[in-house]
């Protein structure tokens, strides 16, 4: 128990542990971004003002390279001398290394076919170089708004000749009758802007390694929590699976400790006997036994200090011990003195057991008893109740060689002995109230004869009788009955 508590202790710990890792990383991220925020607009203004004289002399080149060339464009066009107006385009890039490319697009009619191609430097040998216009760049907003204007800055996009930032003037170049037939267009690099990007995603990356460092160890944390539930999990299931066979197997020992025990009610012209044992546990350490020999009745009953499969296995043998004994000794004390004999020889665990052993002639009514520390029975006749008093022997087993006393005393027609252990006397209800002697005798006392009243009648009132005083509180012992009624000798 103390494991198990110990256990559910970490187990809630790494739980919070993970949660306020988790919930930290969160903070940390929060911080982080708001301070990268803040950095970046404070960057991004600090840029702009450096860099608003540089833009607007930009636009003005771009803007004046285009129109510069665009007569010459137009005309070779109309000319259709297309090596010249490739030459034309090399020229703008050339000599204005602002601009890094430029694009030239015929208009697409009513087919589809698509005609451009790109000017621009190469970087890697640094000469200028044409290629075509591999995507659909009717779907570029250069060429879509170029075509239809005469001057048109498009939105900053990727270039997918170079890795940095785009924008593009186009205008559109127009035949002798004044239709847009192409557009041109001059790529101008957004370095500032390239550079802010840069630095923004450097500093995303800065303020989310913090970020990153906690989340891995919050998701380690759960991964222990995952294991640790797995294991548990398992070890659950085989603990599950050993208490079901253990079960299993108690259920087998109760069947046949109970198959050990009279069970039917004995009647002859004589005598009736019934008994009753009910387990605390599935196995228990009470038990009774009686049978007839020679004309005379043998029985008992015993209580087994402690509970479970040892107060079983101890119950099993003395039972067994009282059946070989009594059939070859008469007399109550000398039957006791051999199973405390035989009960302390290799006992090393010091179990012992109350016990009381009584022979009935059924001729006479003589009952001779002997009393190991055993609860006194009762003696029934009508609504009179008296006790066999005995002398308090020792338990079998407690000490070897220990002199045991007889006691006599003389049963009447129609009186019952009434044997139990001190289950009965010791049912406890919910508020710690014992049962208790008194109560068994005035339940004997106070009970509705009608009739011919049985013996298995009565243990049934008086086990009715401590189930409505401890009224469902959990059974702390074996109760067990046993009900001799002697009804004189047999003619």
């Amino acid at each position: 128990m103390i494991f198990s508590r110990i256990t559910r202790l970490q187990g809630i710990g790494v739980i919070v542990a993970a949660a306020v890792v988790l919930e930290l990383a969160a903070v940390v991220q929060y911080v982080s971004m708001r301070h990268s925020i803040s950095s970046q607009v404070e960057e991004m203004a600090q840029r702009d003002l450096k860099a608003t004289n540089h833009i607007v002399e930009v636009k003005r080149i771009a803007e004046d390279a285009i129109a510069g060339v665009l007569p010459e464009v137009e005309r070779l066009l109309a000319l259709g001398q297309e090596d010249s107006l490739h030459r034309a385009l090399r020229r703008v890039v050339s000599e204005h290394p602002e601009i890094v490319g430029v694009d030239f697009a015929h208009r697409v009619g009513d087919d589809g076919v698509r005609n451009g191609y790109f000017t621009f430097v190469d970087e890697s040998t640094g000469n200028i170089a044409d290629t075509v216009i591999g995507f659909d760049y009717t779907e570029r907003s250069w060429y879509r708004d170029g075509i239809v204007s005469d001057g048109f800055w498009s939105e900053p996009y990727m270039s997918r000749y170079y890795v940095i930032l785009m924008s593009t003037y186009s205008r559109a170049v127009r035949d002798v009758n004044g239709n847009a037939v192409a557009v041109i267009g001059a790529d101008i690099p957004m370095h500032e802007l390239s550079a802010l990007s840069v630095q923004l995603y450097e500093n995303q990356q800065r303020a989310m390694l913090p970020v990153v460092a906690f989340q891995l160890f919050g998701l380690l944390l759960l991964g222990i929590i995952i294991y640790r539930s797995i294991r548990s999990a398992r070890r659950l299931n085989e603990a599950n699976a050993e208490k079901e066979f253990i079960n299993r197997e108690l259920v087998i020992a109760s069947r046949i400790q109970q198959a050990m025990l009279p069970t039917e009610t004995f009647v002859d012209d004589a005598i009736d006997v019934a008994g009753s044992l009910v387990p605390a546990k599935q196995v228990g350490g009470d038990f009774y036994d009686y049978f007839v020999h020679n004309g005379r009745l043998y029985f008992s009953i015993g209580d087994v200090c402690g509970k479970g499969i040892p107060a079983a296995l101890f119950m099993s043998m003395t039972q067994a011990v009282f059946r070989s004994v009594a059939t070859h000794k008469d007399r109550p004390s000398d039957i006791v003195r051999s199973m405390n004999t035989q009960a302390n020889r290799g006992n090393t665990t010091g179990m012992f057991v109350t016990f009381f052993a009584g022979v009935l002639d059924l001729s006479t009514g003589l009952l001779r008893y002997c009393n190991a520390g055993h609860e006194h029975p009762l003696v029934i006749s009508g609504n009179n109740v008296r006790t066999l008093d005995a002398k308090s022997n020792l338990p079998i087993g407690a000490m070897e060689g220990t002199r045991y006393v007889d006691h006599e005393s003389q049963i009447a027609p129609g009186d019952t002995v009434l044997l139990f252990t001190d289950g009965l006397t010791e049912a406890m209800n919910a508020e710690g109230e014992l049962f208790g002697r008194e109560r068994v005798a005035s339940t004997v006392c106070g009970r509705k004869v009608e009739g011919d009243e049985s013996v298995s009648q009565l243990l049934c009132t008086m086990s009715q009788a401590v189930a409505g005083f401890v009224r469902g509180a959990e059974q702390s012992d074996d109760l067990t009955m046993l009900a001799i009624r002697y009804k004189g000798a047999a003619r």
